[in-house]
């Protein structure tokens, strides 16, 4: 899929529906295997400072705009308009759609998998998405990796909840051990779906201040915020440079 670079690293150009048209294509061919990331502004702020990690994350055939800040970051620097995707709607608009039979393997019911997250909110995510759409086959959950279980488990779809650098790397270095076709990296999105840290309201998030009300929710991440400020230091600095080279070559 398409994709411009921003600081370094590369974010998909496309909206939410043609990436889950895109899943639904590719996790029928035999030898597909789909790494998805999501990169936001903290995620992409440190990747500009760990070289590593910027070529572990660069290694996903999809990379989601995970924040307002990425698709504004993207208009500055000229990649045009970016539809902004949030990792833990992705991951669910993905479960639902595998209800629906619209991603399969086969024309069998795909296998979903998760892992990571802390204590039981791996087991608890899977069974709210489980009431929430009964056609899931669900082959997995825990906050443990157990390589044998899970490669005897015929999953397709693997949803890694350890944070990042570490799902990112985990993806990196496991995805051709275990049977799934799809691996994405969801953060805290375990936590969202299990109802143990509430989402902002839906006109928060719309306006582009859900990080906002997530540092009120969790207060001790008033430190990964500062990264931030990297991310607005770095894109200002790079529009700048891209401006100027645009009118002087006007």
């Amino acid at each position: 899929m398409e994709k411009i670079n921003i600081l370094g690293v590369n974010i998909t150009a496309a909206s939410k529906k043609q990436i889950l048209e895109y899943l639904a294509k590719e996790i029928k061919k035999s030898k597909s295997k789909i790494k998805i990331f999501t990169p936001n502004p903290e995620i992409i702020a440190y990747a500009s400072k760990h070289v590593d990690f910027k070529t572990a994350l660069n290694q996903a055939q999809i990379s989601i705009p995970d924040g307002v800040g990425v698709a504004v970051g993207a208009w500055m620097m000229g990649g045009g308009r970016l539809e902004r995707i949030a990792g833990v709607d992705l991951m669910e608009d993905i479960v639902k759609s595998a209800s629906e039979g619209q991603i399969s393997v086969s024309n069998q019911p795909v296998v979903i998998g998760f892992l990571g997250g802390l204590g039981s909110v791996a087991e608890e995510a899977a069974e709210c998405l489980q009431k929430k759409y009964k056609n899931i086959n669900i082959g997995y959950a825990s906050a443990v990796w157990d390589k044998s279980k899970m490669i005897h488990s015929d999953i397709d779809i693997l949803f890694v909840a350890y944070g990042f650098p570490k799902q990112e790397e985990w993806i990196n270095e496991n995805f051709d051990k275990i049977p799934a076709k799809i691996a994405m990296g969801v953060g805290g999105s375990f936590d969202f779906i299990a109802g143990r840290v509430p989402r902002a309201p839906k006109i928060v998030r719309v306006i582009g201040f859900e990080w906002l009300f997530r540092l009120i929710v969790q207060p001790w991440r008033w430190k990964r915020q500062l990264q931030l400020l990297d991310f607005t230091r770095l894109i200002l600095k790079e529009a700048l440079v891209y401006r100027f080279n645009f009118v002087k070559n006007r």
